[in-house]
């Protein structure tokens, strides 16, 4: 697993957020309402296709369910799958939960506004703590969540960039239709950064070995005695 590139994306994704904090995420979403450039097809579209394929619209749960359950599956040792695969699996399945569960959490207390909303209303004074869910981003969470951890253990550039580029794309997206402010995506991303890099500490710390050996000796246990 690629610690450079989580630390890398934590301290980004922290730069931003401080940054949109402290006067930027207002102007930023200003500009783009004033753009001409606000919820384009491409931006819009393309998102709602990236739900689709990865069943956000079915059920916000079933992307990270399925990698566990895969990567829970590809550690049985009958199946001869490569470990750096199975392990990827269950840590990205993991970090999205965790990520997810927090994002809520963090939404349920701040209670941000969305940009749509504070430009509806006209107060930029009562943005907080407004019954809003603005911050974090939820499509920031679930898209950094999942694909950050399987960017990570990714072996060739290309790769990482193709994972990476995905959830780039949903925060631009989000960005663009005036639902989030450039904190609320930052926010998310450098949660999902956070359990990425507490998950590698856990899979030094041989856990994933843990469960392959427990794996085994369920096989062991399974087999007929002579």
């Amino acid at each position: 697993m690629r610690h450079r590139l989580l630390i890398v994306v934590a301290l980004v994704a922290a730069t931003l957020v401080a940054i949109g904090l402290a006067g930027v995420d207002y102007p930023l979403a200003r500009w783009v309402q004033g753009s001409g450039i606000e919820n384009v097809g491409v931006f819009r579209h393309g998102l709602e296709a990236l739900d689709t394929v990865f069943g956000l619209t079915i059920w916000y749960w079933l992307a990270g369910t399925l990698s566990v359950a895969f990567g829970v599956i590809a550690l049985l040792p009958m199946l001869r799958i490569p470990r750096r695969l199975a392990v990827a699996l269950l840590v990205a399945g993991i970090v999205q939960f965790a990520t997810l569960q927090t994002m809520i959490q963090m939404k349920g207390y701040f209670g941000r506004l969305r940009p749509h909303q504070v430009f509806d209303s006209g107060d930029w004074n009562v943005i907080w703590h407004a019954g809003g869910g603005s911050f974090p981003s939820g499509h920031s969470a679930f898209y950094f969540g999942l694909l950050l951890p399987l960017a990570a253990f990714a072996g060739r550039c290309w790769q990482r960039a193709l994972l990476l580029a995905i959830p780039l794309f949903a925060v631009i997206a989000r960005i663009d239709m005036s639902m989030h402010f450039l904190s609320d995506v930052s926010m998310s991303a450098l949660i999902a950064a956070t359990y990425a890099l507490l998950a590698t500490w856990l899979v030094r710390a041989p856990v994933a070995s843990s469960i392959e050996r427990s794996c085994k000796a369920l096989q062991s246990a399974r087999r007929p005695r002579d």
